[in-house]
């Protein structure tokens, strides 16, 4: 008699593979389900897309022209679909400005402004604290922004985990003004000396560079992208300084391990006038060029670093004076539309009496804004 239990034993080993298929198959169904759930469920702010929309606030101040505010506006809103929340902090600024502004930003910005004018870490301060969102871009009015300039810096933030991101910074129309930060240290008799470095300035941009995303040591103030508690925390924004607020807030990053970045897919346009032209820039400018105050900051850097970031020789004071020249020597002594106009006819006149003049004028501009109180101070 033949054995039975050969067919039992077949029979069964198919009942289990089939049930094992049709229970597999059911799980395989239903992990797939749920695994869509779950990603129809996840938060916007996990996908890539949406990282890369993710939403910022444009904190938008002036360095020492308040005239230009408009004209960055209109660059800002015409070469950023991305959403933005926009905050405008101003100190100081005439009556016509903050009034075209309250008309012009009216249900679209917050604007703060006070009385009596601010330094940029002032200004930048009273923004970051106003801000809700994860990042901020910290932008002065003399920058004007070039299409798809917002989203290639706020992807090098997500992608590096960087603190700080700069943009490539573009002057008369096409040329590097700088392309990432250096700090450039050497050391005499104990003393460390700063230098500033601006990567590859001067050079003509054309369709394409070859300029790559990398580290710097500090980042231009004319627009820069923080993590806004990071920026807060750290005191990125010394407001005991008027100037050299770059330098010292480079070295505050660099101090507590953060990363920052170059991003040269970001492009910006930064506005320099060879000569003051509004009225209304005239005292701003003054004031923020100051060369006694501006020796302080710098005193003020050193003693915070134990780095002297006027250089060696002390050729910054001799910039000083040269930026200073933006205002003429008439409208520093009246700023008035009327001395505005006499100080811009001085270069229709002959050339060797333009030479002569320009030398005097140097000579009197050291004099007055304090260029020789400030080198002996210095030196004390």
């Amino acid at each position: 008699m033949g054995d039975l239990r050969a067919p039992k034993i077949i029979l069964c080993e198919f009942a289990s593979l089939f049930y094992s298929y049709i229970v597999g198959s059911q799980r395989s169904n239903l992990e797939g389900i749920q695994a869509e759930m779950n990603l129809r469920q996840q938060p916007e702010s996990q996908t890539p897309q949406a990282r890369s929309n993710e939403r910022c606030t444009i904190i938008l101040t002036p360095r020492d022209l308040f005239s230009v505010t408009e004209e960055c506006l209109t660059h800002l809103f015409n070469n950023t679909p991305e959403p933005f929340e926009l905050i405008v902090v101003m100190g100081g600024a005439p009556d016509q400005i903050t009034k075209n502004l309250e008309a012009k930003l009216s249900g679209k910005a917050r604007l703060i402004f006070k009385p009596k004018f601010l330094n940029t870490a002032e200004a930048r301060n009273l923004g970051l604290r106003e801000t809700k969102t994860r990042l901020a871009v910290c932008l002065d009015t003399n920058v004007f922004v070039r299409p798809n300039w917002l989203t290639p810096l706020i992807e090098c933030q997500q992608e590096t985990g960087a603190s700080l991101a700069v943009p490539l910074v573009l002057e008369e129309d096409d040329h590097i003004h700088t392309a990432g930060n250096d700090l450039f240290i050497t050391r005499e008799n104990g003393q460390a000396f700063g230098s500033m470095e601006l990567r590859f300035h001067g050079q003509k941009v054309c369709e394409t560079t070859n300029l790559l995303r990398r580290d710097v040591d500090f980042g231009e103030l004319h627009c820069q992208l923080f993590v806004v508690d990071t920026a807060l925390r750290l005191g990125v924004y010394d407001e005991h300084l008027r100037e050299g607020g770059e330098i010292d807030s480079g070295l505050t990053l660099a101090q507590a391990g953060c990363k920052m970045m170059f991003e040269p897919k970001s492009v910006v346009h930064l506005y320099y006038p060879h000569v003051i032209k509004n009225l209304v820039d005239a005292q701003f400018h003054m004031w923020k060029w100051d060369i006694p105050a501006v020796m302080a900051s710098y005193r003020h850097i050193r003693e915070k670093w134990n780095i002297d970031v006027g250089g060696p020789r002390g050729h910054f004071k001799r910039y000083l004076v040269k930026v200073n020249s933006r205002v003429g020597p008439l409208t520093q002594i009246y700023p008035a539309a009327i001395t505005i106009c006499l100080d811009r006819l001085f270069k229709y006149l002959p050339r060797n009496i333009r030479r002569l003049s320009s030398s005097l004028r140097w000579l009197f501009k050291a004099w007055r804004l304090g260029y020789y109180k400030a080198a002996s101070t210095v030196r004390q």
